[in-house]
C-alpha cells in the first residue's frame, strides 16, 4: 500500500492520556498522522502558537485552564483554523456558549468510535460526507458509478474516472463475494477523496493473482496500482474496504 499525503495538522487538547491515544489512533486510521497533544488549556496555547495547527479538538473539563476558559485566546492563536469541542458535557447545554467563545461546533464523546473522526471533521467543515446503501444486486456497481459521478461533479475527469472504477470494483466484490448489501461512503477532504465500501461479511479479502481468463479478481490489484493509499478493516457489522486518491490529478504514479 502506498502512503498518502498528510492534509491536516491536528492539535488534540485533553487531560486524559487514554482519550488522546484513542483520538491519535483514529486520526491516523483516517490518514492524518501529524497530530500534536496538549494536556490542558495553557499547554494548548503554547503548542498552538508554535505549530499553527489546521484543526484543534478541545476538551472542556481540564485542570490548570479549562477548554472553556482558554477558548478565546486559542481562537486568536490559531487564526482561521477550526476549533471543535469534544466533551462529555451535554452538547445541548454548552454548545451555544462555546460557539460564542470561538468554537465552530460541539461533538459529544459518547459518539460511536467509528463515527467520531468523521463527525469532528464534518463539524470543522474539513470534509463533506456522503453515504448511500445499495441492494444486493447486479445493478449495484452501476448505481455506485452513477452516485460517484453525480456527487463529484467538480473533480478532475481523470480523478473521477479512477474513483468510479475503484468504487465499482469494491461494490462488485461486496455483492459477489461478501453476499451483502454494500454501503458506500464518500469523504471529501481538502486535498483527497476517501471512499469506503462497507459490507456484512467479516472475512477480510486477500490479494491474489487474477486469472487471465476471468473478468474478475482484479479489485485489490487495481487499488495497488491506482490509489495513493488503501486498506481493509474489520467492523462490528462486517468489514470495510477503503481507498484514497488526490482531489486533483497528479499524473501517473
Amino acid at each position: 500500500m502506498n502512503a498518502g499525503p498528510d492534509p491536516t495538522r491536528v492539535l488534540i487538547v485533553d487531560d486524559d492520556a487514554d482519550q488522546r491515544f484513542v483520538l491519535r489512533r483514529l486520526f491516523r486510521r483516517s490518514g492524518i498522522t501529524e497530530v500534536f497533544e496538549a494536556v490542558d488549556g495553557e499547554d494548548a496555547l503554547t503548542i498552538a502558537r508554535e505549530e499553527r495547527p489546521d484543526l484543534v479538538v478541545l476538551d472542556l473539563a481540564m485542570p490548570v485552564r479549562s477548554g472553556f476558559d482558554v477558548l478565546p485566546e486559542l481562537r486568536e492563536a490559531v487564526g482561521a483554523a477550526p476549533i471543535v469541542v469534544l466533551s462529555n458535557l451535554a452538547r445541548r447545554r454548552w454548545e451555544p456558549e462555546v460557539l460564542e467563545r470561538g468554537a465552530v461546533g460541539f461533538v459529544e464523546k459518547r459518539t460511536p468510535t467509528k463515527h467520531l473522526i468523521g463527525d469532528v471533521m464534518a463539524v470543522a467543515q474539513l470534509l463533506e460526507r456522503l453515504g448511500v446503501a445499495f441492494e444486493r444486486s447486479s445493478s449495484a456497481p452501476g448505481a455506485a458509478r452513477h452516485f460517484v459521478r453525480t456527487s463529484l461533479t467538480e473533480i478532475d475527469s481523470s480523478v473521477l474516472d479512477a474513483v468510479e472504477l475503484l468504487t465499482s470494483e469494491l461494490v462488485t466484490n461486496a455483492v459477489v463475494h461478501a453476499g451483502s448489501e454494500p454501503r458506500l461512503v464518500l469523504l471529501l477532504l481538502p486535498d483527497r477523496i476517501r471512499v469506503e465500501v462497507h459490507d456484512a461479511d467479516p472475512t477480510l479479502p486477500a490479494q491474489r493473482e487474477p486469472d487471465p481468463a476471468s473478468a474478475g479478481g482484479r479489485g485489490l490489484l487495481l487499488l495497488d496500482q491506482i490509489a495513493t493509499s488503501w486498506g481493509v478493516e474489520a467492523t462490528d457489522e462486517g468489514k470495510l474496504v477503503w481507498f484514497e486518491v488526490p482531489r486533483r490529478s497528479t499524473g501517473p504514479h
